[in-house]
């Protein structure tokens, strides 16, 4: 049953010894991802800067970074940053392999955790990422924007939408 949560899990705070299994579950979600919609050199520059070694350590110090672990195997993670501006859930990814099962949805309810009632929580995507869209979408997040962004030569067609907490 797709969306349903079927095997066991948990989820907690990142580690330093984290940091090699969530570059390597990015590259694979990303690959897969944004296989038809960004181009192989562009997914690559985004990782190698965002996905460094020294980008996560950062993360993992100033952000609630949470990794999803099944048979103790790290497959999925998600990255709140809370900043006086906003909330931005700056990432939730996942093995393709254990992408709809639910386990996107309870790495979503323990960013949501993270917040208070009255606060909103804003994610940005890449338009034409169906799968994320329709995710958000199921989980009550709203339209808010498109805009261009434009990174490593690259544009990008950016949607932002939002949930009211």
């Amino acid at each position: 049953m797709s969306g349903e949560l079927l095997l066991s899990v948990n989820i907690r705070l990142a580690k330093i010894e984290d940091i090699t299994a969530i570059q390597q579950i990015a590259k694979k979600s990303w690959a897969k991802t944004y296989e038809n919609l960004l181009p192989v050199s562009v997914q690559e520059a985004y990782l190698n800067e965002y996905y460094s070694t020294e980008q996560l350590y950062h993360k993992l110090k100033i952000t609630f970074f949470f990794v999803l672990e099944t048979d103790n195997e790290l497959v999925g993670f998600a990255n709140l940053y809370r900043s006086e501006r906003e909330n931005d859930l700056s990432a939730i990814y996942l093995l393709p392999d254990f992408q709809q099962k639910g386990m996107g949805k309870a790495l979503l309810k323990k960013v949501i955790n993270q917040l208070q009632e009255g606060d909103e929580l804003v994610v940005y995507l890449e338009k034409g990422n169906e799968q994320a869209e329709m995710f958000y979408k199921n989980n009550g997040f709203t339209f808010l924007e498109e805009f261009q962004e434009t990174f490593f030569n690259h544009i990008f067609n950016t949607v932002k939408m939002s949930l009211k907490i």
